[in-house]
């Protein structure tokens, strides 16, 4: 008997299309959880309108729409489509059950239509919560800036981190105030912080570990650990942080 040469099978070579494995389960899931949606918006809609359309037959028909759709790794849902593929009458019953159905979903099947909420938006949720971040880090940070209990550095640094990822115009806003300048800008764009900067966040840091402390009497274990927490701030901001030269201006 001959002795057959066993070669490794390259996964992308026998995925079809060359789409490896993980994006075709990916698109698998999605042409299955499309199906499923779209049939439980039909049948609700044969719930409410009996016999005013052949229901299975729109349910067959969608399920076949949906298996040849080449656009599925790419495109949201079928409301989101530029190609409209179902048929003249077909296509006004799926919008007569769109129109019914969708509002409804929310009341019958609220997981599946938050997720096909979030599968068809999820770039727009992404950046409203983005801008909330970046909002509650500007007003918290403000706040920080006046009080002397409450610290500005780390919330300027979400109001930073929230704007950089949701608004362009937001974030170059944010840039160009004094909150950034005085207060992360050195963090920011050379990991270190002028010595004036390094003393306010550290003087904001001890004084709300002090008020810890003192409300602490009749915890002394408690108070044992604000120590040791306090004497690693001061070790890092002292050793950890790059200390930059402190700008002309400041002089």
């Amino acid at each position: 008997m001959k002795n057959q040469s066993t070669q490794p099978v390259n996964k992308l070579q026998t995925a079809p299309n060359g789409i490896d494995e993980k994006k075709t389960k990916k698109i698998k899931d999605r042409r299955a959880f499309e199906k499923k949606i779209v049939c439980e918006m039909i049948d609700l809609y044969e719930k409410g309108n009996p016999n005013t359309i052949n229901s299975e037959e729109l349910k067959t028909y969608a399920r076949l729409r949906i298996d040849k759709c080449p656009f599925m790794e790419s495109k949201t849902f079928c409301s989101a489509c530029k190609v409209h593929c179902y048929q003249a009458q077909k296509r006004e019953e799926i919008r007569q059950v769109m129109r019914y159905s969708g509002p409804r979903m929310l009341f019958h099947h609220p997981v599946m239509t938050l997720n096909h909420l979030w599968i068809e938006h999820h770039d727009l949720f992404k950046r409203i919560f983005y801008l909330l971040l970046g909002f509650i880090g500007l007003i918290l940070g403000f706040i920080g800036a006046i009080l002397p209990l409450l610290p500005a550095f780390p919330f300027l640094l979400l109001a930073a981190f929230g704007f950089s990822r949701s608004s362009k115009k937001l974030n170059d806003w944010f840039l160009q105030t004094n909150l950034y300048k005085n207060n992360i800008k050195d963090w920011r764009e050379q990991r270190g912080m002028t010595t004036a900067a390094k003393r306010r966040v550290l003087t904001t840091i001890s004084l709300v570990m002090l008020f810890g402390f003192l409300m602490m009497s009749k915890v002394p274990w408690a108070r044992w650990i604000l120590v040791f927490v306090w004497l690693g701030h001061v070790a890092y901001f002292r050793y950890g942080i790059k200390t930059l030269p402190t700008p002309s201006a400041e002089l």
